[in-house]
């Protein structure tokens, strides 16, 4: 046998044992977990460069302190008098407790086995600020995630919410009725966001690792270069380098406060609609990102404690509940299968938020990704046209 021929039946043999084992050649990403945050500033020695210059996020000035603690879980009702509607940044200690998929989840194999063949959106991220999305096998995210720079963003699966409970204070009025959205992240940490805004109020959750939080109250968007989504969006992100802040240029940032947070298994945090937020993850499981649409009335009425038939309390799956946008067919589609004039009034109102109009943007935008999975759908502006 000559040594190319060789080489050649080595490669082959080599291939199929790495197919066999599902084997990943290279070396695991640094999962470590005892970075200091908030990060320690230490001054230069030269008082012409700046405080914080071409550091990332956060060491251009210490913060102004933690965001507010709670232990437990609150009801629906002090949910929304203490936080959401004072837009106020909250962490909830313990907020999920006991739960099976602390044991489950924790390993990559019962994913695989059970989840493996579900295709996910994975966010793969390349040079500078660039990230490219790609749609594949979880159990091929599963075998590369620790080895490269990609995470896992996803609407959730009904399959993975069928083992998560639903949050307490999601399981009754308003909020129940304006779910737009759970959402999975995962990740082997080592991984920022943009520092962004949702128009949503939002809930973080974390399964397993943990998670940091720069929060900015969103009066301060316009000095750090935002840009909406699009017009009249009400969410966006900053266009600046959050791994490098260039002081000289955005000099404002030097005065901007900010607060800090870090959330671990079964922690949450709510971010309201419109605060500007960074997070770092660290080897992160979560169901992450409840997304309740804002509203301009709350109703609690139905909020009671409902038992099982042995008297303890009914335990809900966050697949009980019905989300504006879901997975189907491997896509995130709007879960509507038949528009009926009820559920187009609904999402409406949703859409409208707790604003008192819905701008031309928000619904055009909201319309092509409903009808996002048929190409050759009349757009929103001739839709409106017939009216």
């Amino acid at each position: 046998m000559t040594s190319f021929a060789a080489i050649c039946t080595y490669l082959f043999i080599l291939s199929d044992i790495l197919n066999i084992f599902e084997c990943k050649v290279g070396f695991h990403k640094d999962m470590s977990m005892d970075i200091a945050f908030p990060p320690v500033i230490k001054h230069t020695s030269s008082s012409a460069i700046p405080l914080g210059h071409l550091r990332p996020l956060g060491y251009q000035r210490k913060p102004a302190g933690k965001v507010k603690e709670i232990l437990d879980m609150p009801d629906a009702h002090s949910f929304e008098m203490k936080y959401v509607k004072q837009s106020r940044p909250v962490v909830i200690r313990e907020a999920l407790k006991d739960l099976p998929v602390f044991n489950t989840w924790k390993e990559d194999k019962y994913l695989k086995d059970k989840f493996g063949n579900l295709s996910i959106t994975t966010t793969i991220k390349k040079q500078l600020q660039r990230r490219v999305q790609s749609l594949m096998q979880f159990k091929k995210f599963l075998l590369d995630y620790m080895y490269d720079d990609w995470w896992l963003a996803t609407t959730m699966p009904k399959e993975m919410a069928d083992e998560l409970p639903l949050p307490d204070c999601l399981r009754c009025g308003s909020y129940r009725q304006r779910l737009q959205e759970a959402e999975l992240w995962m990740s082997s940490g080592g991984t920022a966001s943009l520092l962004h805004s949702h128009d949503d109020h939002n809930i973080h959750c974390v399964l397993f690792g943990r998670k940091d939080f720069i929060v900015i109250d969103e009066q301060y968007k316009s000095s750090f270069d935002y840009t909406e989504k699009y017009h009249n969006a009400g969410s966006g992100f900053s266009k600046l380098d959050m791994d490098m802040i260039n002081m000289f240029k955005n000099k404002d940032i030097a005065n901007i406060p900010w607060s800090y947070a870090t959330i671990n298994q079964g922690d949450c945090i709510l971010i309201p609609a419109g605060y500007l937020y960074q997070g770092q993850e660290y080897m992160v499981v979560s169901p992450s990102a409840y997304y309740l649409s804002p509203s301009k009335v709350f109703d609690s009425s139905d909020c009671k404690l409902t038992t099982d038939e042995n008297g303890q309390k009914k335990e809900e799956r966050l697949s009980d509940a019905a989300y504006v946008w879901v997975v189907r067919d491997s896509k995130r589609q709007i879960s509507a299968m038949n528009m009926e004039p009820s559920i187009l009034k609904k999402y409406l109102d949703l859409l409208l938020r707790a604003d008192d109009e819905i701008h031309y943007e928000k619904f055009e935008h909201f319309f092509e990704d409903a009808l996002e999975q048929y190409p050759d759908h009349t757009s929103a502006t001739e839709r409106l046209s017939m009216f």
